[in-house]
């Protein structure tokens, strides 16, 4: 530990072992640091403390009226605390003789048997019998206090670490305790549902069998269970968790914290969104059409048919006429490959995914590309939180508790939207602009600070040299109200003076009418207002899929090569190639154009359409050859979220008989086309994507361990700079 730090730490000794920790450490905190265990029931570390269950006990020297509960007491110089005194293990005892009176012991059939927390400490804490012999109570179970989490009423032993999860963190107050004294319970308020997207977070953390969730209620043992460390490919922001599996089917995925990223929760989507890596509906053969229809086929007629079908085409009407549509939910190497097969390979430039609109693949302004700048964990750090045209309660549920936690630690919110969110009910100010106002609200927000910088005669020649790189800024306002416009011009001022402003805005905003400017007007205002590169300030887009960010570092986009690295050729967008009569063949991986687009058929104009998914979606309906692809998690690969934390997807299943990782299928239909790759695995891919994409520079697998690693969206330094360093 760094010498100027000792100062600051407390010294204690629990047990006779001397343990140091920052000042307002909890004593049950400082145990666990030294190895000690205390059980607790109603403490959370992500909660403030209760002091509910009267389980955590400790005798500390010179305090009054022992035993003290330890998960309440903040550590102070020189304390000493007993863990195992009999004072001690007979209050415990007490407590836990107490919770056994009404709780049935159905251990066997219990769904939490084998991981329950009372189970646990039964044994290694409580009373070998019981004194009481009266009858049990009991209830009708289980009651649905949603679709997805059930409830068994008589299990409960009140330690409201569920209701003060919907309290303090949700804050959606979907659980909340029922009666008082011997009557009181967990339920729902009268006439309001337990409808919250986070519900699932109170299955996981309640210590018991009291909250069960209805997908896993009663199909598995905790010790049947292969558990394999990965992260959430539900959205953006890639949550960490558990894949839990039992002969080769998911059964469950639980959180697995990673405080930078998640703060240890899991949204519902994310926690029981894998039905399609179960599903029956999988593909498991390659796909020919014949006859008008698709047939089953081998992996070498399928590749052998593409290849040949290719040759045909690219021989008729040149490489251009091919084009290739790829996905933010693949991996990182299976997105470097396929831009690979299409413009090495292929020879065409034709080469994008489905995304927000950026006026080029840098911000001219700061020369960055378009990211965060800031990391998720810095929100709570901010004085000023700004949301335009985005709802993270929709999209990105795990920024919304972050947000939250912001709030709760003083931050200012502010809304810009035209749409009623989640988060309009903690804001400072909701700004209502007509629908499509993102971008004119934008330019005035910009065109406001810019007023105020330049009225400033203190601010920073970085700051001046930045006015003037902009320019003058026409923002007309005659769309807006005066209402409107005053809260825009009150936000501007806040902005401008704030100790860190953080402004995020969805992506997809940038698709709308009139926000072509969207993205680089909110970099500009982040600029001129200072809040870019310093502690809880920052800008950027919040992407919609899982690697959206890693799909255009990857070079999925038709004008710069992996890394924003300038093309020699600007191919078509995505769009450009379903509208452009000139293409001829469409790759698509991983996607379907005809749901994004609501397109009722693929143009006629098409003569070869390939998909390769997991399965007969909208578009492989109409493809003339279908390949059938592994989901995450049958798979290695990593994915790069929100903030670039580049993060690791381990597999946990088998792949499914007969289809195969998309880099597996890249790589193959490379080999037919005449280009022979030599990847043993994707850890070979990251390798090369890590000596010719500056921002992954030396990256290896190992690097990314369990936590994954952040760049700041800056290029990394090369292995051997680093060595140097």
């Amino acid at each position: 530990m760094p010498e100027e730090k000792k100062d600051e730490l407390v010294h204690l000794t629990i047990d006779g072992k001397p343990v140091a920790v920052p000042p307002g450490t909890l004593v049950w905190a400082a145990a666990k640091q030294a190895g000690i265990e205390i059980p607790i029931y109603c403490y959370h570390p992500k909660m403030p403390p209760l002091g509910a269950c009267r389980m955590c006990f400790v005798e500390i020297e010179k305090m009054p009226k022992p035993p003290q509960t330890s998960c309440t007491t903040p550590v102070s110089e020189g304390m000493v605390v007993y863990t195992k005194t009999e004072k001690v293990l007979k209050a415990r005892r007490g407590t836990l003789e107490f919770l056994l009176i009404n709780h049935p012991l159905d251990c066997p059939i219990c769904d939490k048997g084998g991981e329950c927390d009372l189970q646990d400490f039964t044994l290694r804490h409580g009373p070998g019998g019981t004194r009481f012999d009266l009858a049990k109570r009991h209830y009708p179970k289980p009651v649905p206090v949603s679709e997805k989490v059930m409830l068994d009423r008589e299990r409960c032993i009140l330690c409201q670490r569920c209701t003060r999860f919907s309290s303090e963190i949700s804050m959606d107050n979907g659980l909340v305790m029922i009666s008082r004294g011997f009557r009181m319970e967990v339920g729902t308020a009268p006439d309001h549902a337990f409808d919250s997207i986070f519900s699932g977070n109170t299955v996981e953390m309640c210590p018991v069998g009291a909250l069960t969730a209805s997908a896993y209620r009663f199909k598995s043992r905790p010790w049947e269970l292969k558990r394999t460390p990965g992260i959430c490919t539900n959205c953006s922001v890639g949550c960490n968790v558990r894949v839990d599996v039992r002969v080769d089917k998911i059964m469950r995925m639980m959180s697995r914290a990673n405080d930078e990223i998640d703060d240890g929760w899991l949204c519902d989507r994310g926690r029981w969104g894998f039905e399609l890596v179960n599903s029956d509906q999988r593909i498991r053969t390659p796909y020919i059409r014949r006859n008008g229809k698709l047939t089953a086929a081998t992996w070498d007629e399928a590749l052998a048919y593409i290849s040949t079908r290719l040759k045909e085409i690219i021989a008729t009407h040149g490489a251009q006429a091919v084009g290739g549509i790829g996905s933010p939910r693949t991996t990182n190497e299976d997105a470097y490959l396929f831009q690979k097969l299409l413009r090495e390979v292929i020879g065409t430039a034709n080469v994008d995914h489905f995304h927000g609109t950026f006026p080029g693949a840098r911000d001219s302004l700061t020369g960055r590309p378009w990211m965060m700048t800031n990391s998720i964990a810095e929100i709570e750090k901010a004085s000023h939180i700004v949301l335009i045209a985005s709802d993270p309660y929709q999209r990105q549920p795990i920024l919304n508790l972050r947000i939250k936690k912001a709030m709760k630690a003083g931050a200012k919110i502010y809304i810009v939207n035209s749409e009623k969110t989640e988060l309009d009910r903690f804001a400072t100010s909701k700004i209502t602009i007509p629908q499509h106002g993102a971008g004119l609200a934008a330019k005035v927000l910009l065109q406001q600070a810019a007023t105020i910088v330049a009225a400033n005669a203190d601010a920073s020649e970085e700051r001046k040299n930045a006015l003037a790189q902009i320019g003058t800024v026409n923002a007309d306002a005659s769309a807006f109200s005066s209402a409107v416009s005053a809260q825009l011009q009150q936000l501007a001022s806040a902005i401008a003076g704030a100790n860190g402003a953080i402004i995020l805005y969805d992506e997809l905003a940038t698709l709308d009418p009139g926000c072509a400017d969207l993205a680089p007007d909110l970099q500009a205002l982040a600029v001129i207002t200072n809040n870019i590169g310093r502690p809880g300030a920052g800008v950027g887009p919040l992407f919609s899929h899982a690697n959206s960010l890693g799909a255009r570092d990857m070079g999925l986009l038709p004008d710069v090569l992996p890394g924003y690295q300038p093309a020699s050729q600007k191919g078509l967008n995505a769009h450009e190639m379903l509208s452009n009569p000139q293409i001829k063949a469409l790759l698509i991986m991983g996607t379907s154009p005809l749901r994004h687009l609501s397109m009722p058929a693929l143009p006629s104009t098409l003569e070869f359409v390939v998909v390769q998914d997991i399965v007969l979606n909208e578009t492989a309906q109409q493809a003339d050859v279908v390949l059938p692809a592994v989901t995450f998690a049958e798979k290695e690969g990593s994915m790069t979220n929100v903030d670039h934390h580049v993060q690791a997807i381990r597999r946990a299943l088998r792949p499914l008989p007969g289809a195969k990782a998309d880099w597996e299928i890249l790589s193959e239909l490379a080999s037919y086309l005449g280009k022979h790759w030599e990847y043993a695995s994707p850890r070979d891919i990251l390798l090369e994507i890590a000596e010719s994409n500056p921002f992954y520079a030396g990256l290896t697998w190992e690097d990314l361990g369990t936590q994954g690693v952040r760049t700041d969206g800056t290029p990394r330094p090369a292995e051997e700079e680093v060595a140097h360093a």
